[in-house]
């Protein structure tokens, strides 16, 4: 676990009622993804539509990764956590993913991302807390955990994690839990997919630019997110982003594969470092 000085330590569960024989010392919390992040960006990132149909998913998703998606998020709203049918669609696109060598996030939902051996999940700030999310990963080696923001401040909270003790000061050891691997930021412009996301409004070029700003100082990479398509990726890629998340730029297209190598492109040519 972090301290506050930025070195790390093992988690102590201290509390002065507590005889010494039942102190319980977790082992340290490993900077479990800053490699797996920083090896596959940057990010041509394809959030999933939600549909019923595994047969249909998987041949959409495929023909995305062949044109040069590579990192894939399954986002299904139709199905519930529990359900056997969004396991078979994580555990069908999970082989998929791993034949292309490319990862594999669960959107919301954690336990499933562990259970059924993808490289990571992403929550919303309306979904599982940062903190309670890293307690359910714990350990686990090259596990992503994305988070969905939509400004600095948001970003910052996110990046940093937060106290296990929630009251240490600047004199205690402060034990933490680390914070978000990476930021989906956004909505930049209209989305046409989820309509409501941030009660309707945009952040735009300029909300994305300060997002990215303040994540950087974590060394936390971020993916714009909302109403992006291929005239709309070096802009964004301009603001320092690692990547771009679409859906309907993919999902919506009569040529998946030729609509992916083009966003593809666009990324490569305008990541900066």
């Amino acid at each position: 676990m972090r301290g506050n000085c930025g070195q790390f330590y093992p988690m102590v569960c201290l509390l002065a009622t507590t005889p010494f024989s039942q102190f319980r010392i977790m082992p340290p919390t490993l900077q479990r993804s800053a490699h797996a992040v920083k090896s596959t960006l940057p990010w041509l990132y394809m959030v999933t539509p939600s549909i019923a149909s595994t047969d249909v998913l998987v041949d959409t998703v495929e023909k995305a990764l062949r044109g040069g998606v590579n990192i894939v998020q399954l986002r299904n709203k139709i199905f519930g956590a529990d359900s056997p049918e969004l396991k078979a669609m994580a555990v069908a696109l999970r082989e998929l993913t791993r034949s292309h060598n490319v990862p594999l996030i669960i959107n919301d939902h954690v336990a499933l991302a562990l259970d059924v051996g993808a490289d990571g999940a992403h929550i919303g700030q309306e979904d599982t807390a940062v903190e309670a999310a890293q307690a359910l990963i714990g350990t686990t080696p090259s596990f992503l955990l994305g988070v969905t923001v939509r400004d600095a401040i948001q970003a910052q909270a996110a990046c940093k994690g937060a106290c296990m003790f929630h009251s240490c000061g600047s004199n205690t050891l402060c034990v933490s839990v680390a914070g978000a691997d990476y930021l989906g930021v956004g909505p930049v412009y209209a989305s046409s997919t989820k309509q409501n996301a941030n009660n309707g409004l945009v952040i735009g070029l300029d909300g994305l630019a300060s997002t990215v700003a303040m994540a950087s100082q974590f060394h936390v990479p971020v993916v714009a997110i909302g109403g992006i398509h291929v005239d709309r990726v070096e802009a964004c890629m301009s603001t320092k982003a690692a990547g771009v998340a679409v859906v309907a730029a993919l999902s919506s297209s009569s040529d998946v594969q030729g609509a992916a190598a083009a966003l593809a492109d666009k990324v490569r040519r305008h990541h900066t470092r």
